[in-house]
């Protein structure tokens, strides 16, 4: 891994132009190395020194789960800029053939997760079933078997599955054996697609390389002339009221975006609070409540109110009153496209997570606006997003490439700060926009009402 700077030195540009002899060489991939050590150091003093720079800290030093401490995750964002000099190594001519070739690793993990070979493969292993040997590993041969499946083909799909960190391969190189005879297990990022855990991203796989995709596909080709969304090239309709009228495409679509709010809800619960404990929080667009819940278990005393379609109201409920919270959290049916519900300038705080860029720019100031219209004076305004041009390098080139997803999907975008700024000032919201950076791929914006 180490030497994999060193092995690109002789492709860059600069040193074609200019002669280096191996013992330089080496001397610049140490040089490069010892930075990478001083970048972990200063990225955990930085850590360490979080609550200097004024971020929302956790309280009674609770972590929630699977959320990196500051430390880790900053010593973490350095490797990430370091290495994506990577980037900057590769030759032209591969960097080419390696981006034009990206979609053939989705097409693995789609193949796979659609035929629930995932499923099969945990279903085989479990100790106790017949021919289960206790190590989670099957011949590939035997699954195909059955499964009904063409032996050759299926232990290729899962032999480059394996090179993608999705199955766990014996002999582990593939060289030793001919693929009929390797046998495979899952790993834990092979568990996550399973259909049967809760949290299982299974559906997420689905909707990425189904209809998503074909929306893209449709902006790259048919929206630089239309102006249109991808979706509604591809399917003739906006996306959500495509899904409305596909029941099984919509119970899809949600459980793909369900499968994501652990990515984004722990670490808003690990660097944001509530104005006072005891507040009014209001998650507009929430869906079910997940978010509103994970809230509400962590402030005993606070209320809340999660606003969504008439559709969703009853799913809310019921889900609000299984976690315990009836008493303390209710939902109300409404648009935010249209006048809010009085009821909800009862608010302290209002929520809107990865809402505003599902839209463009006049329907995100018709959203502020609602909001700004229903608010008591001093409520807060706090959106979880992302915020185009910061973070890590990879950081930021995935978020350009997000902001054209949105696009294909719903003729949306993804915002620069200065763009968020605008979106508020159109909306009448003239107060500083405070940013809050959370251990995530999105950013925490507020500002008072």
């Amino acid at each position: 891994f180490w030497l994999k700077p060193l092995l690109h030195l002789e492709h860059s540009a600069f040193l074609r132009s200019t002669p280096h002899t191996t013992s330089e060489a080496l001397g610049m991939w140490r040089c490069s190395v010892w930075m990478l050590f001083a970048g972990l150091g200063i990225g955990y003093l930085l850590g360490r020194s979080r609550e200097s720079q004024g971020g929302l800290v956790l309280r009674d030093g609770e972590i929630p789960y699977d959320l990196p401490s500051w430390p880790l995750y900053s010593m973490v964002c350095v490797v990430m800029n370091f290495l994506d000099l990577d980037t900057l190594l590769m030759p032209p001519r591969i960097r080419v053939a390696r981006l034009t070739t990206t979609y053939f690793d989705s097409e693995v993990i789609y193949a796979l997760t659609y035929h629930r070979v995932f499923d099969a493969i945990h279903a085989e292993t479990i100790v106790g079933e017949k021919g289960a040997t206790g190590d989670g590993m099957i011949s590939c041969s035997n699954l195909a078997g059955s499964l009904g499946m063409q032996a050759d083909i299926l232990c290729r799909y899962m032999r480059a599955a394996a090179g993608l960190g999705l199955l766990r391969m014996s002999p582990t190189d593939g060289r030793a054996a001919r693929v009929l005879d390797c046998r495979f297990g899952l790993t834990q990022s092979g568990h996550l697609v399973r259909a049967d855990i809760p949290g299982s991203m299974r559906a997420f796989v689905l909707y990425i390389n189904e209809e998503s995709k074909s929306a893209y596909r449709s902006a790259g080709t048919s929206s630089l002339l239309s102006g249109r969304s991808g979706f509604e090239e591809a399917f003739g309709e906006e996306h959500f009221s495509w899904h409305v009228r596909h029941g099984d495409r919509q119970s899809q679509f949600d459980a793909a975006m369900t499968s994501l709010t652990p990515l984004h809800v722990n670490p808003l619960l690990g660097d944001w609070s509530p104005p006072t404990t005891d507040a009014t929080i209001c998650d507009i667009g929430g869906g079910q409540g997940h978010l509103l819940a994970r809230v509400l278990h962590r402030y005993p005393s606070a209320h809340g109110l999660v606003m969504d379609q008439l559709s969703v109201v009853n799913r809310s409920t019921a889900y609000l009153a299984s976690e315990g919270l009836g008493s303390r959290a209710s939902a109300l049916s409404g648009s935010f496209l249209a006048p809010l519900p009085r009821e909800l300038a009862a608010c302290d705080v209002f929520i809107l997570k990865l809402i505003l860029h599902d839209w463009n720019d006049p329907e995100v100031v018709t959203i502020l606006r609602h909001i700004a219209e229903v608010a008591r004076p001093g409520a807060r305004l706090d959106i979880v997003d992302r915020l185009l041009g910061e973070g890590t390098g990879p950081e930021r080139r995935d978020g350009w490439v997000m902001d054209l997803h949105m696009h294909a999907n719903h003729a949306a975008r993804e915002r620069t700060l200065m763009e968020f700024q605008d979106v508020f000032s159109v909306a009448g919201i003239l107060a500083e926009v405070r940013t809050v950076k959370l251990r995530s791929i999105v950013w925490l914006l507020q500002v008072t009402l």
